[in-house]
């Protein structure tokens, strides 16, 4: 591991004017995908923010999480179903659509909740160039479960230049996400095993137009309208607050096949010592408590 550059925290001010006008997100998910594309988001490319929750008065900020956008994935995926279930029988395929960035929901970190099979876009057909769907009252017949998908984003590279880059992997796991979660209480982690189903590099956003001590801008779901409460917490509150997400960053752990990853869970259900998470390449500094208090603020949109 290595710290990112302390170059890239340098600057003490506030956010600019013109980039505060565009940070504030209110409660629908189509503001955050507004607000990165008034920062130049192409909506298609993958990318990664952290949002920040404000009081009502804006005063400061009580939580945040991070989100991702665009396309994980420019093809559909196949895998084979007895590379995925123990108990599939030859023959057969799994073909799924990669949820959007968006489509995943994050806690505090950089790793996703389980994602549930009900909510991709998938089928399982024979194997072949002209394979015949199997009916879904046909899957317990054919070996074939439930599945979910998980998102796991870390730190790669972090330059004055282009910002930072995150590397992300979204992983597929048989069986529920609960049915994962009960094999172990370390399933939580972004680095419990699993196989995987794309990856790529995103870019963290927004990007600010000068200094002010980090080198993204949070985006703000305000309490209250700016119209309202023209106040905004201060710079050292918001870095605190977005660096508890991203000191967070930890890789997925990606298996090769269903035997090790099957191997890991059983090696870690009966000796959780064994487990150790993944380091990140490139670490995000500690946050700092921050005094400061709030101030009035004067938006430009």
């Amino acid at each position: 591991m290595a710290p990112m550059d302390k170059a890239l925290f340098s600057g003490e001010g506030a956010i600019e004017g013109a980039d505060l006008g565009k940070l504030q997100v209110l409660n629908s998910e189509e503001a955050v995908d507004a607000a990165l594309k008034n920062f130049g988001w192409n909506g298609r490319n993958p990318a990664g923010c952290a949002i920040l929750n404000l009081s009502a008065d804006n005063m400061s900020a009580t939580g945040g999480q991070f989100a991702a956008r665009g396309r994980l994935a420019k093809e559909e995926v196949k895998i084979d179903t007895t590379k995925l279930w123990r108990e599939a029988e030859p023959g057969y395929l799994l073909t799924l659509k990669v949820p959007t960035g968006g489509e995943f929901t994050f806690g505090g970190g950089l790793c996703s909740d389980y994602l549930e099979a009900s909510a991709v876009d998938h089928c399982i057909t024979a194997s072949g160039r002209n394979g015949q769907p199997v009916l879904q009252a046909d899957y317990a017949s054919k070996g074939v479960g439930a599945f979910c998908l998980r998102l796991v984003c870390h730190i790669i590279k972090a330059t004055r230049k282009s910002g930072v880059t995150l590397a992300y992997t979204v992983l597929i796991f048989p069986g529920t996400g609960e049915e994962v979660l009960d094999v172990s209480d370390l399933a939580a982690s972004p680095s419990w095993p699993g196989l995987k189903a794309a990856d790529g590099e995103m870019a963290l956003l927004p990007l600010p137009s000068a200094a002010w001590g980090c080198p993204v801008l949070p985006l703000l779901r305000t309490g209250s309208p700016w119209e309202d409460e023209p106040t905004v917490p201060p710079p050292g509150e918001l870095i605190m607050r977005l660096s508890w997400i991203m000191a967070t960053s930890e890789p997925a752990d990606v298996c090769k096949t269903k035997k090790a990853m099957y191997g890991r869970w059983q090696r870690f259900g009966d000796n959780p010592d064994d487990f150790a998470a993944k380091k990140s390449p490139l670490t995000w500094p500690k946050p700092q408590p921050s005094r400061q208090a709030g101030r009035n603020i004067k938006i430009q949109y």
